[in-house]
């Protein structure tokens, strides 16, 4: 037992020299600073890729959008693994660790393993100038290579024609998910020129599947689909998803595409726009299996991949004494479709928003979503140096006539909005992804990457 331990202390301190030596590497998901992001290419990382015989080739489905990215990973993923295939899950931002963002067969890859890719990487002097988000990005497709996946589920990072994921020479399946505006300095000001950039994942022939969304995205990702010969898939054509019923827990719906239909299908996940990402996952599924196989996925595995989703911070009821909402809500499509789901599940009053977010963002935008679902609202900047500056979030609250306290920390921002809700009440935590992981940290006692001293 002793010497497992101490395996397991050196594992673990492996890891925490490997995190910093890639923190070192900055980038615009360190610092926020459109320049940095204004310079994406690709060449680089492709020759890297290259020079070591294509560790990113493998059967693929390739996701981008604004919203709902996470979400249509993670349900594509579990479908998939649960039809049998070995697969790597690509995500980010991380929720607790960056383990997270490299998930092989369902699980964050080990710290030993992490921690030996890492060390590989940084060593390597075509990697010195590479961003944080290139060196995981990379890492991921050597642990699917080290580990035999045969399928991976990637999610882009920012944008989607320049991005790191791109990187990969060939895809079965491109999914595109609802597009808003975000990152205007680095993606354009534009619903059109945004989509544009999301719809550069369209590299040649695939299936592409288009989530429902506004007509002027649609239009853009139509013309790049027929440009590249991409064969396209419209969820809001092929498929119908029906809810049948929803509670805290998740939901039950009824799912037809041009395949079958899906009668009682659950999902533990909340939210009507969780149940149109569950259509596109599963469309995305369908298409990918069948061109990797030629034959049509299994029932059982649309079945059994939805009802055993996981997804952190995704309007997840964390506590019930108060109740406690978690969202990393950013966007205003990410916050109207919070306050839908929320207007559905009737929440006990009073409803008390803990807000906080990155700077670059647009709070007003956010709040005007929320304000008919939250009382009163709390202001804690996130542990980041990219936190914004509460004040612009407490002006938004006020013209918004909602009643706004602040607090130094996010910590000490959940136990005040807990103690303003009391027992019979409800906590809704969002502005950021950071905002609500470090919530959950601290409800769950979970002790990830920041209680190391990673952040």
């Amino acid at each position: 037992m002793g010497r497992v331990i101490a395996s397991e202390r050196a594992d673990l301190a492996a890891y925490v020299a490997a995190a910093r030596g890639l923190l070192a590497h900055t980038g615009f998901e360190r610092t926020g600073d459109p320049r940095t992001a204004r310079g994406f290419r690709l060449d680089h990382v492709a020759e890297y890729l290259a020079a070591r015989g294509r560790p990113d080739e493998r059967a693929t489905v390739h996701v981008a959008g604004s919203k709902g990215k996470g979400s249509t990973v993670a349900m594509v993923e579990a479908i998939l693994r649960a039809a049998g295939a070995t697969t790597l899950k690509l995500t980010s931002p991380d929720v607790h660790t960056a383990r997270e963002r490299v998930a092989v067969a369902g699980e964050p890859i080990a710290p030993a393993l992490f921690a030996e890719l890492a060390t590989d990487l940084l060593a390597d002097p075509a990697t010195r100038t590479w961003s944080y988000f290139e060196c995981l990005t990379v890492m991921g497709w050597l642990a699917a290579a080290r580990s035999g996946c045969d399928w991976q589920v990637v999610e882009v990072g920012l944008g989607g024609r320049l991005d790191t994921t791109n990187a990969m020479t060939q895809k079965h399946v491109a999914a595109i998910l609802p597009i808003d505006l975000e990152h205007t300095a680095i993606l354009g000001g534009t619903i059109r020129e945004i989509a544009a950039e999301k719809a550069g994942i369209l590299t040649g022939p695939c299936a592409c599947v288009v989530a429902p969304m506004r007509e002027s995205a649609a239009r853009v990702v139509g013309e790049r689909a027929r440009s590249v010969g991409a064969e396209l898939h419209a969820v809001a054509d092929e498929c119908r998803a029906t809810v049948r019923g929803q509670t805290l827990d998740g939901q039950r719906l009824d799912l037809s595409t041009p395949l079958r239909t899906y009668r009682g299908l659950m999902l533990p996940l909340l939210g009507r726009h969780q149940s149109e990402n569950a259509a596109t996952a599963v469309r995305a599924a369908e298409l990918a299996w069948e061109r990797e196989y030629s034959t049509a996925l299994p029932e059982r595995a649309v079945r059994q991949g939805l009802a055993r989703v996981e997804l952190p911070v995704r309007l997840e009821a964390v506590d019930r004494r108060p109740l406690v909402i978690l969202d990393g809500m950013h966007t205003p499509l990410a916050a109207r479709r919070v306050a839908e789901a929320l207007r559905g599940l009737r929440l006990p009053a009073p409803r008390v928003l803990l807000f906080g977010m990155l700077g670059g963002r647009a709070p007003a935008a956010l709040v005007s979503e929320l304000r008919e679902v939250v009382d009163l609202a709390v202001v804690a900047p996130p542990d980041s140096p990219r936190a914004d500056d509460p004040a612009r979030a407490e002006r938004a609250l006020a013209e918004a006539g909602i009643p706004t306290q602040r607090a130094a920390s996010v910590e000490r921002g959940l136990a005040h909005a807990r103690a303003l809700a009391g027992d019979e009440g409800c906590v809704i935590v969002g502005g950021s992804l950071y905002t609500a992981a470090e919530a959950r940290e601290q409800l769950l006692a979970i002790g990830g990457d920041r209680a190391l001293g990673l952040r």
